[in-house]
């Protein structure tokens, strides 16, 4: 039981430097210090002695990949597992109305859709953010919105999520998945017992 609780928060710190990751990229990019990527992959362990035999140790990796996808000035920029929201930056100094724009979750053949307030405008380099129904955010327009039809941005381990402008076009995506598997490890093996 302690092991499956240091590996729930172990996910969730992984899944979160994943996305201050793709934060200062975004900020790397907007500052046309370097190149943004379109993906990244972070793998992570957990090393532990089995408990038939003392002598052989396993170790739990994960790993999560995402890609981004942005043909727009206003894109997703963060994805916040632990705080459970979606950043969405203005990356312009104009500001961008938000009437008609969507955002939407798409698990397998469900899509969950917030349609964005009639009056929300981003301003020049702000960030919106977009919080799950459980997040336990207040709804404050225009840079704090709840998405109440929504109880959490992630509940599997594939996500998707679409920004759509006022014409129904896809102008953002975030994909990310996230796969864990055990290795058995030698016995004179450097990993074992590590927390990496």
């Amino acid at each position: 039981e302690d092991y499956s609780d240091l590996m729930d928060v172990k996910v969730t710190l992984d899944m979160e430097i994943v996305a201050y990751r793709k934060l200062l990229q975004a900020e790397e990019v907007r500052l046309n210090l370097t190149p943004s990527p379109k993906s990244g992959r972070v793998r992570s362990a957990l090393s532990f002695n089995e408990g038939d035999a003392p002598s052989r140790k396993r170790q739990r990796v994960m790993e999560e990949s995402f890609t981004t996808e942005t043909n727009s000035h206003v894109s997703i920029e963060e994805v916040s597992i632990e705080h459970d929201y979606v950043g969405i930056t203005n990356m312009t100094d104009k500001d961008q109305s938000m009437k008609g724009w969507t955002i939407s979750k798409v698990t397998g053949n469900e899509t969950l859709e917030y349609k964005f307030p009639a009056k929300a405008v981003l301003g020049p380099a702000q960030t919106l953010k977009v919080y799950s129904a459980s997040a336990g955010a207040t709804h404050n327009p225009p840079l704090s919105l709840v998405f109440k039809k929504l109880d959490a941005w992630a509940t599997t381990t594939d996500l998707e999520i679409q920004l759509k402008n006022n014409e129904g076009e896809v102008v953002s995506t975030y994909k990310a998945k996230a796969e864990t598997t055990t290795e058995y490890l030698d016995e004179g093996d450097q990993r074992a017992c590590s927390v990496m």
